[in-house]
């Protein structure tokens, strides 16, 4: 009896050890593997050496402990990163890694879970399955499409991939952003991966199952469920983990406005812009001055804008700027009228063309550009 615990409590800490070395990530023994184990003991009786009692031998009563590596069933969904995109946008991205943190091959079923509370619901089209692809990465950990981790393969229900112990596969959803979404609006997707039996399993495509009848030393090697819970789309210890990316939409939130001023009554200084007002009445003659004013308060850059401006039959054309936080542009399209230009029926046009505003950078909350236009009154 004495004998027989001792072995037990050998068999004990082997078997901690190398659960301890698991859960850190080490090299996981492989699940099925037979582990034995032996000792000696000598010993003297009234100075004289007895007989060594050896445990080695595999015939003796008292021969190696031995037990059966079971199967670790481990796994983790992580994002690797949000997705910030512009609204309509097309084939828009969200990564994740899947990590077979086990210690034997498995097979995994993904699912895509559109959460609910969130701004906006993706859009491939309204209600669609969104597309799902994977790389097997090649060994850095790292997400390299089309370069390390090989071609893109289509995610098949019926053919899930696999992955070896410590291995990483990259899943990517694709969706399309709804043409209305509006500036900081979020869409929330989960992946989920369940794993299943490998496809040199019987049951293979089955969901795994922890063993449920108490450990067997030896043997085939039993399913120990020990994976956690991600997200509320699954639990703890049920062979299945899951992880959510977010769409941001970035949207420019812009606003325009025109404003209308006498620059000076008698004309003064009309084409040097700015120059100095003096103000006075809109009288035949004097020189009015349009600002045009764009400003953007949203979190993207505003591009390729373009402001078109007909100046009516009452006005000559004096001159016109762009200016503020504009980038690029011209005016084209036509191009500016020459001073002096008669703008009855249409013939002073004024268009500026291909023109950025960027988003504010903080602790700024908006971007603003002009354009200035002069006139005289006929």
């Amino acid at each position: 009896m004495t004998k027989t615990t001792i072995l037990k409590g050998l068999l004990g800490a082997t078997a901690l050890t190398v659960f301890t070395a698991g859960s850190a990530h080490a090299q996981l023994t492989p699940a099925g593997t037979n582990v034995q184990n032996t000792f000696t003991l000598t010993y003297d009786v009234g100075g004289v050496t007895q007989p060594v009692i050896d445990t080695s031998d595999p015939a003796d009563p008292n021969g190696p402990t031995e037990f059966t590596v079971d199967r670790l069933i481990d796994l983790t969904v992580a994002s690797n990163g949000d997705n910030t995109t512009a609204p309509g946008s097309t084939d828009e991205e969200l990564v994740f890694s899947v990590t077979n943190d086990g210690n034997d091959t498995q097979a995994y079923a993904l699912s895509v879970v559109e959460e609910g509370g969130d701004d906006f619901d993706t859009d491939d089209p309204a209600g669609a399955t969104p597309v799902l692809v994977y790389y097997i990465d090649d060994g850095d950990g790292v997400y390299e499409p089309g370069a390390g981790d090989g071609a893109p393969i289509t995610y098949d229900p019926a053919n899930p991939p696999e992955l070896g112990p410590d291995e990483v596969l990259w899943v990517v959803v694709t969706q399309d952003i709804p043409v209305g979404s509006t500036d900081g609006t979020t869409a929330d997707l989960t992946l989920v991966a369940d794993t299943l039996e490998p496809s040199t399993s019987p049951n293979a495509g089955d969901p795994v199952t922890g063993d449920g009848d108490g450990n067997t030393l030896t043997g085939a090697a039993e399913n120990v469920l020990a994976d956690g819970s991600g997200t509320a789309n699954e639990g703890a210890n049920a062979g299945d983990h899951s992880a959510t990316g977010t769409y941001i939409v970035a949207a420019a939130d812009v606003n325009a406005s025109k404003a209308v001023t006498v620059h000076s009554e008698d004309g003064t200084g009309c084409s040097v812009i700015p120059g100095s007002a003096s103000g006075g009445y809109s009288i035949p003659g004097a020189c009015v001055e349009y600002v045009i004013t764009v400003e953007n308060t949203g979190s993207a850059g505003a591009t390729d804008i373009v402001i078109n401006d007909v100046l009516a039959d009452e006005l000559d054309f004096a001159g016109a700027v762009f200016g503020g936080d504009f980038t690029g542009g011209s005016f084209s399209s036509p191009a500016l009228p020459a001073a002096n230009t008669d703008c009855t029926g249409g013939a002073c046009v004024i268009n500026l063309t291909g023109a950025s505003l960027p988003a504010p950078v903080a602790p700024a909350v908006s971007t603003t550009g002009t354009v200035t236009i002069r006139a005289f009154v006929k």
